[in-house]
């Protein structure tokens, strides 16, 4: 049984097609240029933000924030009440006719409004948090899946090679030119890669279903995923500006709009000691005449002083600001946390990002120097396995290079330039300090 998968062959024969196909003319170029193109970053954010159940979760949380903020918000309709009376007596019917209105007299009505935009500003601030965790979530896991697609190409290169060096010395053993030792060791080198190989394919279908159920789409609906290339990495801000950018975060105006709610509930509930006054009015008629009638209606606050409400609300207060507070001592940290490992990853940048090139070049040459002679088959598996490490090295820092980028912008709340998937204001434009 061939030991590569026969999925990553075709699929590296359409690459190698496609690649023609933009140098041929006719109805055979045309047909190969309208195979899907490979899924790249921007592609799969589109899609998670067109059709991704994060996405819609977050929209779903936004509007039922924005609900339950119009119903605190909500003015109390009046009651209209139509009752006749005397009924099965010899007397003439009472018809009453009586509208009851609330009347606000403690300004309760005016602090669950004001209530309500806090909680409408609290509710689209946590949605735009919710949004910007799902992208992250959607780039994380397509930061994995093309990761693994390309750990795939490396690990099927080194095998081939090392089941041609292993059938070389195979050969070459049986007709006396190398101890059968070697022919051995190869083929257990061969044996292993196998393994290894055999590890990065389960690898490569989990990290595609998971990007697949981030994109609200079947995982055989995804095509193949583009490149994985290192980010662009701009100057980070200094300390100064990347601080007064972390204050306009979605989480810290969540935050500061959450205690501007609930001191507005605590107003609410210490004005509902009394209970809202109604002021009655409509006709009376009794005996053949047409009266009218006025009357007040306010429930006596005997038993219950609204006290555990006051208490409740109050405790959500507390709980509020020190869920504030506690961002806002933690941002100092955050941000310069985030600014230093940024920095030690934009300074490496230089040299891992030559390690591919490097790796393939030393690969190439230890099996020209091993069937050569030149080297032995210690030094050649080596450099194998240094050749490996090296590619997947940089496919680690790639993958490390953009989370440490996009965690630097989300601790700024800012977009460091314009090649950030993410949607946060530019650094630069004067939206994301107001």
């Amino acid at each position: 049984m061939d030991p590569i998968p026969r999925c990553f062959r075709a699929l590296a024969t359409l690459g190698h097609a496609l690649c023609s196909a933009a140098l041929l003319g006719g109805p055979t170029g045309r047909l190969l240029a309208q195979a899907p193109a490979p899924l790249d970053l921007p592609g799969a954010m589109a899609m998670a933000r067109a059709a991704g159940p994060l996405r819609q979760m977050a929209d779903a949380r936004q509007q039922v924030g924005q609900g339950r903020a119009r119903e605190v918000g909500q003015w109390l309709n009046p009651t209209v009440e139509w009752r006749r009376e005397n009924l099965g007596s010899d007397l003439l019917p009472d018809i009453f006719t009586t509208f009851y209105v609330p009347i606000d007299l403690s300004g309760r009505r005016v602090a669950q409004r004001q209530a309500a935009t806090a909680a409408r500003q609290r509710a689209d601030a946590e949605a735009e948090g919710d949004r910007l965790g799902a992208d992250l979530e959607v780039i994380r896991s397509w930061l994995r899946a093309a990761a693994a697609q390309q750990t795939l190409g490396i690990l099927t290169a080194q095998t081939e090679a090392l089941q041609e060096i292993a059938r070389s010395d195979a050969a070459r053993a049986a007709e006396g030119l190398v101890a059968e030792v070697v022919a051995v060791r190869t083929a257990l080198e061969a044996d292993r890669a196998r393994v290894a190989l055999a590890s990065a394919v389960g690898e490569l279908a989990q990290a595609r279903t998971q990007l697949a159920r981030y994109l609200g789409r079947a995982e055989h609906e995804l095509p193949l995923l583009a490149s994985l290339e290192a980010p662009t990495l701009p100057a980070a801000p200094d300390s100064v500006t990347a601080q007064a950018r972390a204050r306009q975060r979605p989480d810290v105006r969540a935050r500061e709009a959450a205690v501007q709610e609930a001191q507005r509930r605590l107003a609410i509930e210490q004005r509902g000691v009394f209970g809202e006054l109604q002021l009655q009015g409509g006709t009376k008629q009794t005996s053949g005449v047409m009266t009218g009638q006025v009357g007040v209606a306010m429930p006596m606050p005997l038993f219950n002083r609204n006290g555990g409400a006051r208490q409740r609300v109050a405790g959500e207060l507390a709980e509020a600001r020190a869920l504030r507070d506690d961002l806002r001592r933690a941002l100092d940290g955050l941000v310069n946390a985030a600014r230093r490992s940024y920095g030690a990853v934009r300074d490496a940048s230089a040299t891992v990002g030559t390690f591919e090139r490097r790796g393939m070049d030393v690969a190439q040459s230890a099996r020209v120097a091993y069937r050569e002679g030149h080297i032995t088959l210690t030094e050649w598996l080596d450099a194998e396995r240094a050749s490996a490490d090296a590619r997947q090295a940089q496919l680690r820092w790639a993958t490390e290079a953009w989370l440490t980028r996009l965690e630097l912008e989300r601790a700024i709340g800012a977009r460091l330039d314009a090649s950030s998937p993410l949607d946060l204001p530019l650094l630069s434009s004067p939206s994301a300090g107001s």
